[in-house]
């Protein structure tokens, strides 16, 4: 009750609408299970478990038990009809949906592939000693109910589909019982310990809270997107957006001002947590400091109007960080008051606009080919995870789409995978036939409009994949690549040592994606909207 209070109140004073809010915190859910992926192997549930009471599990669960709050909203309030129920969809089906989405389905999204794959590839046998220190911490753990995670029908979950919006009203939920966790540990769950072992604490999911709200602000002013929450005030909401800063995420996460929770809980860290700390910190998460910062002063709506539109000189300006603004280190346990403000030559902001995909119907094949010597001899007792990653990232992007622009309509007709080692014949091979060029063509219906490969594009002997892609390509566009690289490097700095390449063979067009799984699906997700206008023509 009282996160929906703070949410509400905030959401009154500060103009932004409870979609865009809901669509804030989801985001903010998301880069939390991308952190955690990133960091597979060197953050166990079991640890994370210890010393916070949560781990990716909880997460998971948190997701079915708003699945299972939404469905009995559904059943008694009409009014969340129009917003969650799709055109065609009947209520009570969608609210048996939710009943019947459950821990795996959920475990997919926080993991990144389900939870089995997860463990056999990244947990580590826990020793007598992280058995009893985790032992002893199981009255900071967080409980599930666990007639609400079962499914009506466990049948039924497998097939279970959910649209986009309720996905993000899931993830939403997810954020907002995490945060609800971490209040009611204030004292027991210090923000350094919590950074200590999982690279994250409290404020990062306030500075993920304010990214968002920068990339929501973008999209609006964009004119190549058509914005899915603005209906008026556009200025207004696209001025509160941009003012919206760490102060105001902080009440979100903490339930109150940042200097009111560090007054009331936080205690002097010792030596041995400082070093410990200090030595953690290739484990931090990094934030962008040109998004964090706010780019106008807090603003008075009462004399706006709702066809207020901005100018040209009100769009130029919100592109300039506020000077003011004192958020800016990467470091999300340094004193945030303590911190110097920019200098006043601050460059403008650099972040890529999301495109719309071009209008019409667009029918697709699309290639995975995951180049890996272990993938191929079936080493990985989970198997290939990277391109069942890109697959199910292009479905998602696809089914939004379809879900946000009603001008258009993606279908992927086929999705043709296959695993090859790291050999440079075989690559080419494969590539030329799925461009429709091999010298015997002996099925037609695999030649691809896209192909990603996945693998080989590092600096080992074996990494031969941008090789075998340049050799078969007719024209090279060398700059795709290295843009992609530019934007991923704020995320992960290791991005700019991929040799990926991309190009035309033929009418196909062929990119090259990194081996790992999360790194595949951020590369393929970034591309994949700008790819759909190049196939267009």
């Amino acid at each position: 009750e009282y996160i929906v209070h703070i949410i509400t109140s905030i959401t009154f004073t500060m103009n932004i609408p409870a979609d865009i809010i809901e669509h804030m915190n989801a985001e903010a859910f998301e880069s939390l299970c991308e952190h955690l992926r990133a960091r597979s192997d060197l953050v166990q549930n079991m640890t994370l478990m210890t010393i916070s009471g949560f781990c990716r599990n909880c997460l998971a669960k948190w997701m079915v038990l708003e699945a299972r709050k939404l469905s009995k909203q559904l059943r008694s309030d009409d009014k969340l009809t129009d917003r969650y129920i799709q055109e065609g969809e009947k209520c009570l089906d969608i609210a048996n949906k939710l009943n019947n989405w459950g821990y795996e389905d959920a475990a997919k999204i926080v993991y990144g592939c389900t939870y089995a794959e997860w463990k056999n590839r990244h947990q580590s046998k826990a020793t007598e000693e992280q058995l009893r220190l985790y032992n002893e911490s199981k009255t900071l753990h967080a409980t599930h109910d666990a007639t609400l995670l079962k499914c009506d029908d466990d049948e039924y979950q497998r097939q279970t589909e959910l649209s986009q919006a309720i996905l993000t009203r899931l993830k939403a939920g997810a954020f907002e019982s995490l945060c609800e966790h971490l209040r009611a540990r204030s004292d027991l769950v210090p923000n350094m310990e919590l950074m200590t072992i999982s690279g994250f604490c409290r404020n990062c999911l306030a500075k993920w809270l304010v990214v968002e709200a920068r990339h929501i602000s973008n999209q609006i002013v964009s004119n190549e997107v058509v914005n899915l929450y603005l209906s008026e005030n556009q200025r207004n909401i696209v001025d509160t957006l941009d003012s919206f800063g760490y102060d105001e995420a902080a009440q979100l996460v903490y339930g109150c001002t940042y200097p009111e929770w560090k007054k009331r809980h936080m205690k002097k860290a010792t030596d041995e947590q400082l070093e410990r700390y200090n030595a953690s910190k290739s484990l931090h998460a990094t934030h962008n400091k040109e998004l964090l910062a706010t780019r106008s002063q807090k603003v008075n709506y009462q004399h706006e109007t709702a066809t207020t539109k901005p100018s040209q000189a009100a769009a130029a300006q919100i592109c300039v960080p506020n000077q003011q603004n004192s958020l800016l280190s990467d470091v999300c346990c340094q004193e945030v008051d303590a911190i110097a403000p920019p200098a006043a030559e601050t460059k403008p902001l650099s972040r890529h606009k999301v495109l719309r995909p071009p209008t019409g119907s667009t029918k697709l094949t699309i290639g995975i080919l995951t180049v890996s010597d272990r993938a191929a001899a079936n080493a990985y007792e989970s198997g290939d995870l990277s391109g069942p990653m890109v697959e199910s990232t292009i479905r998602r992007i696809i089914d939004s789409f379809n879900a946000s622009f009603k001008d258009q309509d993606l279908v992927v007709n086929n999705f043709v995978k296959d695993i090859v080692p790291d050999e440079k014949a075989q690559i080419e091979e494969m590539l030329l036939r799925w461009s429709g060029k091999a010298s015997r063509q002996e099925d037609s219906s695999n030649v691809c409009n896209l192909i990603f490969t996945t693998g080989g594009t590092g600096f080992s002997p074996r990494d031969v994949t941008p090789e075998a892609t340049i050799s078969i390509l007719d024209r090279e566009c060398r700059g795709l690549m290295s843009w992609a690289s530019i934007e991923l490097t704020s995320k992960q700095p290791l991005a700019t040592l991929s040799r990926a390449a991309a190009g035309v063979c033929g009418k196909t067009i062929i990119i090259n994606l990194p081996g790992n799984p999360a790194g595949a699906a951020q590369v393929a997700e970034l591309l994949f909207p700008i790819i759909l206008h190049a196939i267009e023509d």
